[in-house]
């Protein structure tokens, strides 16, 4: 047996991403301090770190693995090594080639483009992320989010309630305001009181700084050679593509993956899955 494997450990930091949120052609606007919620007074160098955040297309942590193996059956090994000669065609030779992958998750934000702004950390443990049912899908509670949890079954209310609170203004990411319109009481000269869009829409606390979930994938393949002459060989070959038929929930890049995992709710749709099942094929080659 050959067996190689591979760990990547990478912390990528950037201005813009292919797929995400960047601000501005080419890179990251810098915001002023009047378009950021509360006008604070932030230095250059504070208002440029805004715009410096994890990339959301490269995972912290990558393993990679390859392999293959020949089948201890057949003349000279240790089973079945007296068959005859038209039995070993049938039984030695077999070999087994694999390659997986491995992923911890990609860097992601809460409700990137406005809407939704964060008033503490809505990160959870394994033990809190919750499995309910809810607008009619099985969903697992990744971080969190903004939604009515009244309506969701299969789950404990109190111990929901306790993460996501059935009074929005306890929620942990909601919109802005005392009717969560992203509007806030604003004073004018004469006295009077107006309720005023914020300008700020980018969310700048919520950019990149919890992982999605992780995902893995193996591909097996089983193949033998048949020597029909000297210089002609037969190669048979099964190929099995994701051949556990694990299902992977989120893939960052992949066609809809965005949707599985809703930022703004926190709610990770389960009924679905963003990576094909097992796919078998089989081929023959003639190699002379």
């Amino acid at each position: 047996m050959s067996f190689q494997w591979f760990y990547t450990y990478n912390h990528s930091l950037t201005t813009t991403d292919e797929s995400g949120f960047g601000d501005g052609a080419g890179g990251a606007k810098v915001p002023e301090n009047s378009t950021i919620l509360g006008s604070p007074s932030l230095s250059l160098s504070q208002r440029l770190r805004l715009v410096y955040y994890n990339s959301g297309l490269v995972p912290p942590q990558r393993v990679t693995w390859n392999g293959i193996y020949e089948l201890p059956f057949g003349k000279g090994k240790h089973f079945a090594n007296r068959v005859s000669g038209p039995l070993n065609q049938v039984v030695g030779g077999w070999q087994v080639a694999f390659l997986g992958t491995w992923s911890g998750g990609n860097w992601m934000s809460v409700a990137p483009r406005g809407g939704e702004y964060l008033f503490g950390n809505p990160s959870l443990s394994s033990s809190k992320q919750l499995r309910l049912r809810i607008f009619g899908k099985n969903q697992k509670l990744w971080f969190a989010g903004d939604f009515n949890p009244t309506s969701a079954t299969n789950v404990s209310l109190t111990a929901l309630e306790g993460i996501v609170p059935a009074d929005r203004s306890q929620r942990i990411v909601r919109p802005v305001g005392p009717a969560f319109d992203n509007k806030v009481p604003f004073t004018l000269a004469d006295g009077t009181v107006r309720p005023t869009s914020i300008t700020d829409l980018q969310s700048w606390n919520s950019q990149n700084f919890f992982l999605s979930p992780g995902n893995w994938n193996q591909d097996l393949s089983v193949f033998k050679y048949f020597d029909i002459k000297e210089r002609v060989k037969l190669r048979f070959t099964a190929d099995f593509f994701n051949a556990f038929n694990h299902p992977v929930d989120y893939l960052a890049g992949a066609p809809g993956g965005q949707q599985d995992l809703n930022t703004t709710t926190g709610l990770l749709d389960l009924s679905r899955q963003v990576n094909d099942p097992r796919i078998i094929q089989f081929s023959l080659r003639l190699e002379f």
